[in-house]
């Protein structure tokens, strides 16, 4: 939670402030020390389809429309859900600290417009009252909604090339497979085997089972240029390292 301190906050009326926040594009409200709304300007009427006149004067849940402001009988404020409440909190700690917040995010669910999420900007005031606090509401909502349609397009683009990767790998040894394995049935139909073509299988059997150790030891993400696109590097993108074959395995082997 960013925040600025300011040290002798100036002291302004009520209409010098109306005057400077019907200007601005975002939401902006003034809350007193009772946490109630006293000043609202066009775009907050706006953000929760509200006439600015109808906003001042209830708390600020209440004003705003939350969901949560009558889950307790005491009011707006007091519900379990307000308690953890990131509007209330960062307010609740300026009116108290005199202390400002820059962009603090959170969701916030309203009766008139659904679940949003919010940038909100807090700054200490004084007005001829006593102390009140400057509110900023940026609804990024929509922000929020590309991000992840973002997020989700990039784990698609990873699963792609993964699968691309996986199917070039392993339809090489597939290949070698079915070309020996026909081999073979060639030469049984001839009453003849072929050491050398069932070797072959073996191996690249075990090329398959290599290239399933590696896909289950990736640690990071490479790519390399496959056709006319990328593929997952699964050799330089996996820790696992493969076993060089053991040359008196071999031997022992052909006794």
């Amino acid at each position: 939670m960013k925040e600025t301190i300011l040290d002798s906050p100036t002291v302004f009326s009520k209409d010098d402030i109306l005057r400077v926040i019907n200007n601005l594009p975002l939401a902006v409200a003034v809350i007193d020390a009772d946490r109630k709304l006293v000043l609202a300007n066009k775009m907050a009427g706006m953000f929760v389809k509200k006439e600015e006149n109808l906003l001042v004067g209830p708390v600020v849940g209440a004003a705003f429309g939350c969901i949560h402001h009558k889950d307790a009988p005491e009011g707006c404020g007091f519900g379990k859900e307000c308690l953890k409440c990131k509007l209330r909190i960062t307010v609740n700690d300026t009116l108290e600290n005199e202390r400002g917040h820059f962009m603090v995010e959170t969701p916030m669910t309203f009766n008139s417009i659904g679940r949003r999420h919010l940038r909100i900007t807090t700054q200490p005031l004084k007005l001829q009252k006593g102390k009140a606090v400057l509110l900023s509401i940026e609804d990024v909502t929509q922000a929020k909604k590309y991000e992840h349609a973002k997020i989700e397009k990039e784990k698609l683009t990873v699963v792609v090339r993964t699968a691309g990767a996986i199917c070039h790998e392993i339809n090489q040894p597939l290949m070698a497979i079915l070309g020996f394995s026909e081999l073979l049935i060639d030469d049984i139909c001839h009453g003849q085997v072929q050491k050398e073509n069932i070797k072959e299988i073996k191996d690249q059997a075990e090329r398959l089972a290599e290239i399933t150790n590696k896909l289950m030891a990736i640690t990071q993400y490479k790519t390399k240029k496959y056709l006319h696109s990328e593929i997952l590097d699964l050799d330089a993108a996996s820790s696992f390292v493969a076993v060089p074959p053991n040359p008196e395995k071999g031997k022992n082997d052909e006794k």
